[in-house]
């Protein structure tokens, strides 16, 4: 999983480094992606087993955005929609957000978001 911040000594270059990576990670032909918003304990215990679910699948990346800066405008509606509520938003390999997951999902309803990002459905 990669983690993207902001470094309050280093903000418009921590911004775009951390946007450059985001797109290429969204842009990975084969790869479907979890982007995951916000900061706080309920936030990183959901990490946690998006890590779980992700690192030992070449196939799976998460990508979890610490500071909202990073997002451009209108891009974090863009991947959350209208689930207000969610923590992590999954695009498939087409980068068509297709499932999202808010912080209070078990480590099996991760697993099977991505099986059902992965399917096509």
């Amino acid at each position: 999983m990669r983690v993207l911040s902001v470094r309050p000594d280093n903000v418009e270059k921590d911004i775009q480094s951390a946007r450059d990576i985001l797109d290429q990670a969204i842009a990975h032909p084969s790869k479907t992606v979890m982007i995951i918003r916000r900061v706080g304990p309920e936030i990183t215990r959901f990490a946690d087993k998006v890590a779980a679910r992700t690192d030992p699948f070449p196939w799976r990346e998460a990508v979890w955005v610490t500071d909202q800066r990073i997002f451009r405008p209108l891009e974090e509606a863009r991947y959350f929609t209208t689930h207000a509520s969610a923590s992590g938003s999954i695009l498939n390999v087409r980068d068509i957000p297709v499932v999202w997951l808010d912080p209070t999902a078990t480590l099996p309803e991760v697993d099977e978001a991505f099986l059902e990002a992965e399917s096509g459905a």
